[in-house]
This record gives C-alpha cells, structure tokens and sequence, in this order.
C-alpha cells in the first residue's frame, strides 16, 4: 500500500526517509547526524525524525552531502 503511495508521489516534491515514513521536500530544514551512524532530518517546527539505513544515501544526496 505505500509502496503505492509512493509510486503516484512527484519525486522531485516527496522523499521516503524510512520504511513508514514519506516527506514533502520542502519541510525538511537540515540533516543531522545523532551519533553511531543514527542520522534524522529535522522540520521547521523543531520536529526530528529518524532516517532509516536504507534511504540515508538519498537524503543525503538530498541535502547536499
């Protein structure tokens, strides 16, 4: 079903940045990294969610590092 989901998504608007979640590019403000290979993007409200293993290359390649 998400996989779905994700297939309809603009990709150049919407990022998967762990296995249950999907975001809108243009809310996440930076990338950081938590620490023995833990890394989350953090929102514009303050709000930091995990990014998993898996999609880390791409939000990398995402925020430019």
């Amino acid at each position: 079903a998400v996989g779905g989901l994700e297939a309809r998504l603009d990709p150049e608007r919407f990022i998967r940045i762990h296995r249950s979640t999907i975001l809108r590019r243009d809310l996440v403000r930076r990338l950081r990294h938590d620490g023995l290979g833990a890394w989350s993007v953090e929102l514009g409200g303050g709000e930091a969610l995990r990014v998993g293993r898996t999609y880390l290359d791409r939000v990398k390649a995402m925020a430019g590092r």
